[in-house]
């Protein structure tokens, strides 16, 4: 090779040198990510249980008025949390659940206050155990008469007594 196509091939490298280095710092920053820390006023949505411990790390959605679509859904945080800014909406849904079943499903409106506390999902969790305590009874009552009802009149019981007196 010459020393004019030595240093022509140079020369070219030299010249592609900048737009090969832009093109891979261009496709590297696309790659990043830029934060901005602020300060805003944030709505705080608190959930607990019946006993007051935190609905922590459980599902949740939030849904601006009259949205079929969750504006914003994550989990709450170790003490219950469910953190966001709202924009121009005053009026929102909250929905809530774990995996075993327990949850809440409330409306409420945001005003000039930072918290707003929600009642826990299981505030009336006393009336639903009593109600399931007289359904199993009322169940259980029903198959004792229907069993009862099975045995003929005047049939022989087990121990040879007549069944009814």
């Amino acid at each position: 090779m010459s020393l004019v196509a030595r240093r022509s091939a140079r020369s070219s490298v030299a010249c592609l040198l900048p737009w090969v280095l832009t093109g891979m710092i261009g496709s590297v920053s696309a790659h990043e990510v830029h934060e901005e820390v602020s300060r805003a006023q944030a709505t705080v949505v608190r959930l607990t249980y019946a006993d007051g411990e935190p609905f922590s790390f459980e599902r949740y959605e939030l849904f601006a008025d009259g949205s079929t679509q969750p504006t914003l859904s994550g989990s709450t945080d170790g003490q219950g949390r469910a953190v966001f800014l709202p924009d121009q909406v005053k009026r929102w849904r909250v929905r809530a659940f774990s995996a075993d079943g327990h949850g809440v499903d409330v409306n409420f409106e945001t005003s000039g206050e930072a918290a707003i506390s929600v009642p826990g999902p299981a505030t009336d969790r006393p009336s639903r155990v009593l109600l399931g305590v007289l359904v199993i009874l009322a169940l259980f009552c029903a198959l004792q008469l229907f069993v009862r009802g099975r045995r003929p009149r005047g049939a022989v019981a087990r121990d040879g007594s007549d069944a009814h007196p």
